[in-house]
């Protein structure tokens, strides 16, 4: 019984200090910075441009056990959306084909030509956030575009399809073609208020837009939720 009561307290604070390891803020060597991404498309009536600014970063983090990843990597922002024609929007997602399939490492291979020899996400990172806001224009390489897609009805999820960033002919019709994808650090404020386009998209955050709570399909709307066009709606 005595020995029972004098460990009780170092058990207590054992499992404090775990619990607090274990929070996602438990973080070291953690850096940020700020892009914005630029989709150039031509069209029969000229270029048009979009933008969305996208907050990235990464940081070690205490592992608990040798299963626990090492490094923690995020991003948050909103895709861009781009009117090319009246009633025809193309948007740019926040799923990619870069390396972790995400927007922090599509800018970290367009941005640091050093990144793509090791995966150095925090290193880069770090880098990145020296940069203190400004730096030159980089083009994003085609083997990592983010997801294209367009709706037939802006107002119907289900209407989603993709669309092919060599042939943008295909789903807009003759002229119509990706001049080029750039990003650029800046500080400006990460880009809010794509929910104003698509005003349902609130009510998928919890499910795909064939209105699953998990995907049953292997059909677009089925595989395509709220946090794939912003992190920020609620």
């Amino acid at each position: 019984m005595i020995l029972r009561t004098a460990l009780k307290p170092a058990l207590l604070l054992l499992a404090s200090l775990l619990g607090l390891l274990a929070l996602p803020g438990c973080t070291y060597d953690r850096s940020e910075y700020r892009f914005r991404m630029t989709v150039e498309v031509e069209t029969p009536q000229g270029l048009r441009s979009g933008s969305s600014v996208i907050e990235a970063g990464a940081a070690d983090r205490v592992a608990l056990s040798s299963e626990d990843a090492a490094r923690d990597l995020w991003s948050h922002g909103e895709a861009v959306a781009l009117e090319v024609a009246p009633g025809k929007v193309l948007f740019a997602l926040l799923k990619t084909h870069a390396h972790f399939e995400d927007m922090a490492t599509l800018s970290m291979e367009a941005l640091d030509p050093a990144f793509t020899s090791k995966y150095d996400v925090v290193g880069t990172a770090a880098k990145l956030e020296a940069m203190d806001g400004k730096s030159p224009v980089a083009l994003v390489d085609p083997a990592t575009y983010p997801m294209l897609v367009t709706f037939r009805d802006i107002d119907d999820p289900t209407t989603v399809e993709l669309v092919d960033p060599d042939n943008l002919a295909a789903t807009f019709g003759k002229g119509y073609a990706i001049k080029r994808i750039t990003v650029q650090i800046t500080d400006d404020p990460v880009t809010t208020g794509i929910e104003k386009r698509l005003g349902w998209l609130g009510k998928y955050r919890d499910q795909t837009f064939a209105g699953n709570r998990y995907a049953k399909d292997n059909s677009l709307p089925d595989s395509l939720t709220a946090g794939i066009f912003s992190t920020e709606v609620e």
